[in-house]
């Protein structure tokens, strides 16, 4: 349990450390600059889904390539042309004229009534004719004494054109009001502070200005989300050419040949937005790519379309509050951390997909509710907890794997752990191959056990064991075979060419020269062992509930007979003619004759090693 509950308390840890890295990353530049390109994949994607926002109360008339080859004048000298738009559309029925024109060079040097003409259109309109102008050429002086300019400001219908740019000079939001004036000594002074373009337009439309109440910004008894830069992000309804538009040249058309029901068609009871659609007055939106080439560059006078209908349809993309940003980041970190610490590698693969899948999903879903979460970061904490928690993972799968291989090595053989990790499956499976098994017994281990129980307690018994049992399996290791099992007091080890570090052929030598060594190390026990060489069947039987790796045959047989044997010929050592057969001159044997061994049919030579013989002469 106390192991179960440290581990949570990592995972948590994990799930934390992840969600708070996130959040300091995302004041790392290069992660601003994702966070703002997830951000646009969010209109991407609604406007791929055809869910775009209806547009039905705004109309741009664009100075587009059409009206460069039909207007014959220099663009500096269009007063005319607009004059005779402004007067069209306001008898066509339109609800608010806005000219994203700026006019911050007099003309009347060079056409003594035009800017006259102009400034008249303006104050004699019967609808609001809401003027732009650029902050920095309108503080010029001379600027400011062209008659549109004085007559819009004087009339409340002047706004600043500037877009806002973000760090990737892309336009997603747009200041509404300017930063408060101050006074020499610092103080706000009385002067309110200038309104957007698009904010005037959308005043007019509505009939109502925008107010600050108790540090509000309040439009329609609404209060405006600003930010504390005065923005708000503008929530565009498409990309480029997404508001309907008509060329100025065809609106000038049909006002010249008094085709009003034209007009009407057009304009009636819209807001009309004049600008232009030149290459320089374009802009990088959401929808930019580079791969589409500059007809997805926004015209500016779109830009300000997009801002006048979020500011009347009330559609403020704002982000959501800071406690569910991290609620959202913990709960993705914790979910990561369970999926990678608790799953199999391909079930985790599978639940990270579909959690990745749902934070696209529930990120786009609240930004169509018009609320902002940021997917990127959720993403971004999402990785980090992944790849600490597959740290995390691989270091203690490593920790149990090494101990799972030394519990199978202890407990079953290291011939099976190396099997085990090189084919990483547990089946019941075998083959068949040529081994040598040695067969170790204790001579009078029972008798032994009755007398040391009751002289000295049953768990000395077991000390003296254990403390044979390690000598004698010390022994096996040294000669590189492989204890399969322990048998009451007896040891079942295997030796074959696969052991490690083993010769080709040179099992039955190994096995015979551990034997010698255990039957002659210095022990309170007197150990007997059985030698056979042949063939046998090694591998996992049982069942799939509960197996066991073991070796098969007749040659495990024949070896554990041989070693009861042992006290009928006064030996410690006993081997088949087959073993002694593999021995060459290497070890020399001495042939003890032939005995009966049951289930044989045939008498079988049993043989020793000589050495044995001589030693237990000499001690005799």
């Amino acid at each position: 349990m106390k192991k179960k509950w440290r581990h949570w308390a990592l995972c948590a840890v994990l799930a934390a450390g992840s969600a708070l890295g996130a959040s300091l990353l995302s004041d790392v530049r290069f992660f601003q600059i994702l966070n703002l390109k997830a951000y646009d994949a969010h209109f991407v994607v609604r406007d791929f889904l055809g869910r775009r926002p209806a547009i039905s109360n705004i109309v741009l008339l664009l100075a587009d390539q059409k009206t460069l080859d039909t207007f014959p004048e220099l663009r500096l000298f269009w007063h005319q042309h607009y004059t005779n738009v402004i007067r069209a559309a306001g008898q066509a029925g339109a609800k608010v004229i806005g000219l994203d024109l700026d006019f911050g060079i007099p003309v009347d040097k060079y056409e003594p009534d035009f800017d006259r003409l102009l400034g008249e259109a303006v104050s004699t309109s019967p609808v609001p004719v809401v003027c732009a102008y650029a902050t920095a050429i309108h503080t010029n002086p001379e600027a400011q004494r062209i008659p549109i300019n004085m007559l819009s400001a004087a009339l409340g219908l002047a706004g600043f054109a500037n877009v806002t740019v973000d760090s990737d000079d892309f336009v997603r939001r747009q200041e509404l009001i300017e930063a408060p004036a101050r006074n020499p000594s610092g103080h706000p002074d009385d002067t309110a502070p200038a309104h957007s373009f698009a904010l005037r337009v959308a005043e007019k439309f509505a009939g109502s200005d925008a107010e600050f109440q108790q540090g509000k910004l309040v439009f329609q008894d609404h209060v405006i989300p600003i930010a504390e830069d005065r923005t708000i992000a503008i929530n565009y309804a498409g990309p480029p050419d997404t508001f309907p538009s008509v060329s100025l040249a065809d609106f000038e058309a049909a006002a010249k040949a008094g085709n009003l029901d034209q007009l009407r068609k057009w304009v009636d009871g819209k807001i009309v937005l004049v600008g232009t659609d030149s290459l320089d007055d374009r802009r990088a939106t959401p929808f930019f790519t580079l791969f589409s080439g500059t007809k997805w560059l926004t015209p500016g006078v779109e830009i300000h379309a997009n801002t006048v209908r979020t500011l009347l349809t009330r559609s403020y993309l704002v982000p959501a509050p800071q406690w569910v940003l991290v609620l959202a980041l913990l709960l993705a970190t914790g979910v990561t951390v369970w999926i990678t610490t608790s799953l199999a590698a391909g079930r985790a693969v599978a639940f990270m997909l579909l959690e990745i899948a749902g934070i696209l999903v529930a990120t786009h879903l609240l930004f169509e509710g018009d609320i902002l979460l940021s997917t990127s970061e959720i993403l971004l904490a999402t990785c980090i907890c992944l790849v600490a928690s597959v740290v995390y993972r691989f270091a203690t799968e490593q920790t149990r794997g090494n101990l799972f291989h030394r519990a199978v090595s202890l407990f079953v053989g290291k011939q099976l752990a190396t099997s085990l990790d090189e084919s990483e499956a547990i089946a019941l499976s075998g083959k068949r191959m040529e081994v040598t098994i040695l067969f170790t017994d204790i001579r009078g281990f029972t008798a032994f056990t009755e007398q040391v129980s009751e002289e000295q307690g049953p768990e000395v018994v077991v000390q003296l064991l254990n403390e044979y049992m390690a000598m004698m399996v010390g022994i096996i290791v040294v000669y590189r075979g492989n204890v399969n099992k322990f048998i009451g007091d007896g040891i079942l080890a295997v030796f074959s060419d696969e052991d490690e570090g083993a010769a080709p052929g040179d099992h039955a030598l190994r096995a015979v020269r551990c034997a010698t060594r255990m039957v002659t190390a210095p022990s309170r026990f007197e150990t007997g062992a059985g030698i056979h060489t042949g063939q046998a069947v090694v591998g996992n039987v049982g069942s799939a509930d509960k197996m066991e790796f073991t070796v098969l045959g007749d040659t495990v047989n024949l070896a554990s007979r041989l070693e009861s044997l042992n006290k009928e010929h006064h030996t410690k050592l006993l081997m088949t003619d087959v073993t002694k057969s593999k021995l060459g001159s290497q070890v020399e044997t001495l042939h003890l004759g032939q005995a009966p061994v049951r289930g044989k049919a045939l008498p079988i030579d049993l043989y020793t090693v000589a050495s044995l013989v001589v030693k237990a002469a000499v001690n005799a």
